[in-house]
């Protein structure tokens, strides 16, 4: 009777066995190049998201700057365009002098407003406040060489002195200079004193340089013509 011997596969001591090919993991190679692939698309995501995210930031900072600056202009521009005047009162005049090479500027303007403060409903009356004003510089304490626009504002406009007083307002940060210049004839002069020659200027050419969002200057030209009508 022959006897079957068991086929087993013998194996030396300290070999492992080797799996088949189906069974097989990722060589080193493979991680690497996966590790590197997905470190490129992280990179570039990223590359991405950044420029998106200072994009927004340079068009909020550009929208905010001329936000500030039209609003700055708007109001120097509305309150000579209401330049007050009466020969009544003498103490009433349009002073602008230098200061360091920066124009100072005071007079006296008529804020016209629709606020229901005396009438009726049906017959609202139209108030106007008389309000002595103020453009200047001052230097700003937390930006070396920059100065911020104050607008000054009072309403015993009738003192003897028109460039002392009143309630300040910041204007404007970031101002690098601010000049007024007053047309007279074919020139245009930077200081004007009415309390010497009882005369107003027609027209102010407002020169206005700030540093904008990305700390580059800009600079801002308009003229305000002044048909001043005397008020009785």
């Amino acid at each position: 009777m022959m006897l079957r011997v068991a086929e087993h596969a013998v194996r030396p001591a300290g070999v492992e066995r080797v799996l088949p090919s189906g069974d097989e993991g990722f060589t080193l190679i493979e991680i690497l190049v996966a590790t590197a692939i997905a470190s490129i698309i992280l990179v570039m995501a990223y590359a991405s998201y950044r420029s998106i995210f200072d994009s927004i930031k340079r068009s909020i900072g550009r929208a905010e700057f001329y936000e500030n600056v039209n609003l700055a202009i708007m109001k120097i521009d509305q309150d000579l365009s209401n330049t007050y005047y009466t020969r009544s009162n003498k103490d009433i005049s349009f002073v602008c002098e230098s200061d360091r090479g920066n124009s100072k500027m005071f007079f006296t303007s008529v804020m016209h407003t629709d606020l229901l403060f005396s009438g009726s409903s049906r017959m609202p009356a139209r108030l106007s406040d008389i309000r002595g004003i103020g453009y200047y510089l001052r230097e700003a304490k937390d930006t070396r060489g920059l100065f911020n626009l104050i607008k000054s504002e009072k309403f015993n406009y009738w003192e003897e002195d028109p460039m002392t007083g009143g309630e300040e307002s910041l204007l404007l940060p970031n101002v690098v200079s601010l000049k007024f210049e007053f047309q007279k004839g074919n020139d245009w002069d930077d200081n004007w004193d009415s309390r010497q020659n009882n005369l107003f200027p027609k027209s102010v050419m407002t020169t206005l340089v700030v540093k904008n969002y990305q700390a580059q200057e800009e600079t801002f030209t308009f003229v305000t013509l002044m048909n001043i009508k005397e008020y009785r």
